[in-house]
């Protein structure tokens, strides 16, 4: 296991430490080190210029080139224990990057130079005919063309225009667990990480260094990025049992750990340890700070597992001080024959959702590098009164979070409205309440890019046993965009309503990373979507009284 020297707490508890260490770790000590050879001499007779966006306006994205053998073009090097890209990208201008897995560009221009470059190793792009992808997250299809970049082409232009798939109308794109420099087990610098998070789409990025306050609000300034996407300062606590998230905190420049924690409070920290320290961390009162669980079924460093919790018995083996908890987190985001960890993760969710603890379920990617687990992977929209990031209404979009106005995803777009009946106003939407006797209607809408097959919907609701299963819905296959709207039996006692969508088919490995792949032999991320339940309130008084809760309602 690599550790930075600088911080001598790193330790097994650090999640793609932990997981990768068990299959390369030996690898990694008889290697021999990676180190940067001189680029060769010359000029280039060829440029590639690049163009993307939509409606004709420039927008981040990544392009990846195919060569004539159908083989991905990789740039830079693997320098992070054997298979993974952290410090060793090409940084072909402030905010192009020649990564292993494609071209990333935070504005949509990029001027490439083709066949020789300062990139290690020379050339990022050997001269020849190729195949190029292009895309931005999961909201956009994917685009497909050709260039010829032989030598002596001078300057070839090409322009793509990405096609949207869906909006998010009214919503901000967040992945609120990403590792840069800082961490231990990351090299990768911080304005590279910005240009990613952009390419993927994201428009709120919350860095969450091991157990240091950060932000990358300097970086997205250098860069001009101001427009596109703001920061959000936050740690990630990282003790051996579990890990938590805690944003926003205070950044403190030449401070240790830049205002974190001091080592020995970490360490061997318990959960009501960690969440405690977490809220004194932020310095904000609680209704102004989220604390958020992070990957607790990720078999190491993960609380559920940690503590051999099935799901469903209650109470749980540890206490309930988070506000939020990652459902759907980047290293375990699959539902495959045997472990469909979705599935147990939105069952544990419920399982809290019935017994009246109402906490935010979020996705994000807990990105280390730019090719095992990519930005974005898994991701939350969070439903603000401003969406926008420019000026950045970071009030607003903590209420938010706490308020359970959140859909989490790895590829399709969920809209639930729910009504006391049908026609009926008002509609309300994730993470707010209704009142209702008997039955709800839902109208549910799954929207998707057509690299994403979600299968079915699922609809979920509280019973007097437990949750359970009210009704699967198919979606037809290839369907971009597929509605549903029916009643939902709630029974006589306040209950609550929840959604998921999801599908088998794995996305494309270049869109998702390929950790699945490389380190389990998995097929890759399958589409998954959660949207934060309805609660309903049965008997009218305006209260919502379920398990260990009795809350006021607007």
């Amino acid at each position: 296991m690599t550790r930075d020297p600088r911080r001598a707490r790193r330790r097994a508890g650090i999640v793609a430490v932990a997981i990768a260490a068990a299959a390369t770790a030996l690898a990694v000590l008889v290697a021999a080190p990676w180190r940067p050879r001189p680029p060769p001499a010359g000029r280039s007779t060829t440029t590639l210029a690049l163009r993307v966006t939509d409606r004709d306006a420039p927008v981040a994205a990544r392009v990846l080139l195919i060569d004539a053998r159908g083989a991905p073009l990789h740039m830079g090097n693997l320098d992070l224990y054997g298979q993974r890209q952290g410090g060793a990208a090409c940084a072909i201008a402030p905010d192009v990057v020649g990564s292993w897995d494609g071209l990333i560009l935070g504005r949509g221009i990029a001027e490439v130079p083709v066949g020789v470059d300062r990139c290690v190793p020379s050339p990022a792009i050997p001269y020849g005919r190729y195949r190029y992808v292009a895309w931005r997250g999961i909201e956009y299809e994917r685009a497909e063309g050709e260039v010829d970049l032989s030598a002596g082409r001078g300057r070839v232009v090409v322009a793509i225009a990405l096609d949207r798939a869906w909006t998010p109308h009214g919503t901000l794109a967040a992945d609120l667990h990403v590792h840069a420099y800082a961490s231990g087990d990351s090299r990768l610098p911080n304005p590279q990480r910005v240009v990613a998070q952009a390419a993927a789409g994201i428009q709120v990025v919350g860095l969450s260094d091991h157990d240091i306050n950060g932000e990358l609000a300097a970086e997205i300034a250098g860069l001009g990025l101001g427009s596109a996407i703001a920061s959000i300062a936050s740690d990630e606590l990282s003790a051996e049992q579990l890990h938590v998230g805690v944003y926003p905190v205070q950044v403190v420049p030449g401070a240790p750990h830049a205002g974190g924690p001091d080592d020995a409070a970490i360490a061997r920290a318990g959960p009501q340890q960690l969440f405690d320290l977490a809220r004194a961390l932020s310095g904000r009162p609680a209704d102004r700070t989220v604390v958020q669980l992070n990957h607790p079924r990720f078999r190491v460093t993960a609380l559920y597992d940690g503590t051999r919790w099935d799901g469903v018995a209650w109470p749980p083996p540890f206490p309930l001080g988070f506000d939020a908890v990652e459902v759907l987190a980047g290293y375990t985001a699959f539902n495959a024959p045997g472990d469909r960890r979705f599935d147990d993760s939105v069952r544990d969710f419920y399982t809290l959702i019935d017994h009246g603890h109402l906490i935010a379920p979020l996705g994000n990617s807990d990105t280390h590098d730019l090719n095992w687990v990519l930005d974005g992977t898994t991701r939350t929209y969070v439903y603000v009164d401003d969406p926008r990031v420019e000026p950045f209404d970071e009030p607003g979009f903590i209420a938010a979070i706490r308020g359970r106005r959140v859909i989490a995803t790895s590829g399709p777009w969920l809209d639930v409205e729910a009504a006391a009946g049908r026609g009926a106003t008002p509609t309300v939407g994730p993470g707010q309440a209704l009142a209702a006797r008997g039955a709800a209607w839902l109208d549910i809408t799954v929207s998707q890019a057509r690299f994403v097959h979600a299968a079915r919907i699922r609809i979920t609701v509280g019973s007097p046993s437990g949750p359970a299963l009210a009704a699967t819905i198919d979606v037809p296959p290839d369907a971009r965009s597929f509605r549903w709207a029916g009643p939902v039996d709630v029974g006589p006692a306040d209950t609550w309503i929840g959604v998921t969508a999801d599908g088998d088919t794995p996305l494309p490995l270049e869109q998702t990373g390929t950790y699945q792949r490389d380190r389990w032999h998995r097929p890759g991320v399958t589409p998954f979507a959660i949207a934060a339940p309805i609660l309903v309130d049965t008997d009218g008084d305006h209260r919502w009284k379920r398990g260990d809760a009795d809350l006021p309602l607007p």
